[in-house]
């Protein structure tokens, strides 16, 4: 449903959860799925759109940082330090799980900044980490047999070598 208030042109859209988000235009437009939807089906506002694959707690992250984002992108390149250190704090403030769901509904909205600097942020969290815990931080079973996975170790000690202790 897109109205005006303010002047200020509004789209709703509605998570997988079944909560509706008022969102200003410029800013779901920054969500290619979104923007996509819209321009293929112009009568599609006056319906909240529905977003089956992204959770009301993955969205308010995903609306909180794409409004940043504008406004850093207003202000220029004077603001890329300001960027990057809101990235840095945007990061530190979710947990492994809210970062894995916000990924998928990154690609989901196809928002392909915020994706990269996710991404990015998994691939630091996991570097240098163990096996056993890149395993545990996606869920991935362990279906080498004991003597496999051994003999594995012992071939590619080298990747073993130096690894962080697991957090």
């Amino acid at each position: 449903m897109a109205t005006t208030s303010d002047e200020t042109k509004k789209i709703t859209l509605r998570t997988a959860d079944d909560q509706e988000f008022e969102v200003e235009e410029a800013i779901a437009m920054e969500f290619v799925t979104v923007k996509t939807f819209f321009d293929e089906n112009p009568d599609a506002a006056q319906e909240p759109m529905p977003l089956p694959n992204v959770s009301a707690k993955c969205l308010s992250g995903i609306i909180e940082y794409t409004k940043k984002r504008l406004e850093f992108r207003k202000r220029g390149s004077s603001a890329d330090d300001e960027a990057r250190t809101f990235d840095d704090e945007f990061v530190k403030a979710r947990d492994n799980e809210s970062l894995k769901e916000m990924i998928l509904g990154a690609n989901y909205l196809n928002i392909k900044d915020l994706l990269d600097m996710l991404n990015q942020a998994v691939a630091d969290r996991i570097k240098n980490k163990s096996v056993e815990y890149v395993r545990k931080y996606f869920g991935i079973e362990n279906d080498f047999p004991p003597e496999e996975e051994a003999r594995l170790r012992a071939e590619n000690a080298w990747a073993f070598e130096g690894v962080d202790p697991d957090d």
